[in-house]
C-alpha cells in the first residue's frame, strides 16, 4: 500500500487516467534522484502488439516494499484506461490474477550488489534488459539478472486477464 503522503485522498474511487499519472509522476521522482532504486514492474499491454514497462518503486510503499499484490490495483486503472474497460467492473474480473502479466522485481542482495528477477516472460521484442537498467537508474551498478520462478506468469491468471481486455489468450 503506498505510503498515506502519496495517496490520494481527494479523488475516489480515483481515475483510470489519474492513477497513470500519479505512477508516472512516482516513476519520474525515484528517476530524478540519479541514483539506482529497487522496486516491482509490470510489463503491460497498451494494444495487442505494444507493451509499456510500469514501474514501482519501493520508496513510496508502506514497509518499503511495493509488493505486486499492492500495486495491481493501480495496474488495473491502468488497464482499464488503455483498454477501454469499465473501472468499476474490470478489478471484480481480475482482481485476483497479479500472475496474469509479465514482471518482476529489481533488489539490493544481501552482498550490495543489485539483481533482478524475472519471470522470463516478458514480451521478446523488447530490449528486456536494457529497459530495466534504464527504468531503475542501473547502468553504474551492473545489476544480474536472474530467473525466479515466483515471478513467472499463472496460466489461469493470463487467460483471465488476456479475455478481460479483449486480448487473443495463449
Amino acid at each position: 500500500m503506498l505510503k498515506p503522503k502519496w495517496r490520494n485522498h481527494a479523488i475516489r474511487p480515483l481515475s483510470p487516467a489519474m492513477a497513470r499519472a500519479h505512477q508516472r509522476y512516482r516513476h519520474d521522482l525515484a528517476i530524478k534522484r540519479g541514483k539506482p532504486f529497487s522496486g516491482a514492474y509490470y510489463w503491460v499491454p497498451e494494444t495487442l502488439s505494444r507493451w509499456s514497462l510500469l514501474v514501482f518503486p519501493n520508496a513510496f510503499y508502506e514497509g518499503g516494499e511495493a509488493g505486486h499484490v499492492d500495486v495491481w490495483e493501480e495496474v488495473i486503472q491502468v488497464l482499464s484506461h488503455w483498454h477501454d474497460c469499465d473501472p468499476g467492473k474490470l478489478p471484480k474480473t481480475i482482481g485476483n490474477c497479479s500472475y496474469g502479466l509479465p514482471r518482476g522485481r529489481v533488489v539490493r542482495m544481501g552482498n550490495g550488489d543489485w539483481g533482478v528477477a524475472h519471470g522470463n516472460d516478458h514480451p521478446a521484442e523488447y530490449p528486456f534488459q536494457e529497459m530495466i537498467v534504464e527504468n531503475f537508474c542501473l547502468s553504474e551498478v551492473s545489476p544480474r539478472f536472474f530467473f525466479d520462478d515466483h515471478e513467472q506468469m499463472l496460466e489461469q491468471d493470463q487467460i483471465l486477464v488476456c479475455h478481460a481486455l479483449g486480448l487473443s489468450a495463449p
